[in-house]
């Protein structure tokens, strides 16, 4: 991320992967809960030095920038937390105003949490929230699971079902107006969703979007607990943006399964 692509963040309205923290002189505590949502989350960006007022941010800078890198990484390496985070970060400069940005990635052992499980936070919208027992208990199940859902096919884009994520960016677009992704192109959207990686779709696009030809090899390999788990997945991770949506129709192919809302 450099300093642009900071610059551009600043200006959207709504960040589910990005979280500013004044952090004039010292780590705010409200950082460990940001690091235990990203990391039971999809991970994502957390900045020290950017002051927030409403909706206007402001570059403040922080003081002393090498000794708060370092005790922050410290203490993510340390006992504080239930197993060690380990963050990628980078210092921008702006006319002398430091600013330190921690890309902290998603756990494959979850949940994490800090000084006790009942820390544990979830990523939902642009905040973060505490997780609840049962949350936290599909946190568990999901690593138990492993990630079989985020696993690559040989399947393109070409072989999604274009009637669902036709429905899904008509739905997004009459749930949430506003919403940041509505101003993304379908191969941009399906990226940052996950379905499409590196150019192929994963095992759980395959339940999640649909296909024109779906493989008996790709149905066995999946199966139902597949569908189980991105259902889940979706329905923690997504909140307002693709929850209402999974609730109401999911298409496999040309046949339609219905959820109970």
């Amino acid at each position: 991320m450099d300093q642009k692509e900071l610059f551009d963040r600043l200006e959207e309205l709504e960040w589910e992967d990005f979280e500013v923290k004044k952090a004039k002189a010292s780590i705010p505590k409200s950082s460990f809960e940001t690091v235990s949502a990203f990391s039971n989350t999809n991970g994502g960006w957390l900045v020290f030095g950017v002051s927030q007022v409403d909706k206007t941010f402001k570059i403040s800078g922080v003081e002393d920038a090498e000794k708060i890198e370092q005790d922050f990484i410290t203490v993510l390496r340390g006992d504080k937390f239930n197993q060690k985070i380990r963050v990628r970060s980078i210092n921008y400069n702006f006319d002398g105003k430091i600013v330190l940005a921690f890309y902290v990635p998603a756990s494959e052992q979850k949940p994490v949490y800090f000084n006790s499980r009942k820390n544990t936070f979830i990523r939902t919208g642009s905040g973060d929230q505490r997780a609840t027992d049962a949350e936290i208990d599909a946190l568990y199940r999901d690593s138990a699971f492993g990630l079989k859902d985020k696993e690559l096919t040989d399947f393109t884009v070409d072989d999604l079902d274009k009637r669902t994520i036709t429905d899904y960016r008509t739905y997004l677009e009459n749930v949430n107006p506003e919403h940041r992704y509505n101003k993304l192109s379908t191969e941009q959207l399906l990226e940052k969703l996950q379905v499409v990686v590196d150019g192929r779709i994963t095992i759980g696009a395959c339940w999640f979007l649909g296909m024109r030809i779906i493989s008996t090899v790709c149905l066995l390999i999946s199966g139902l607990i597949i569908l189980r788990l991105w259902v889940r997945h979706i329905l923690m991770h997504r909140p307002g943006t693709i929850t209402g949506f999974m609730r109401k129709r999911i298409y496999l192919g040309s046949i339609s399964v219905y959820l109970n809302a």
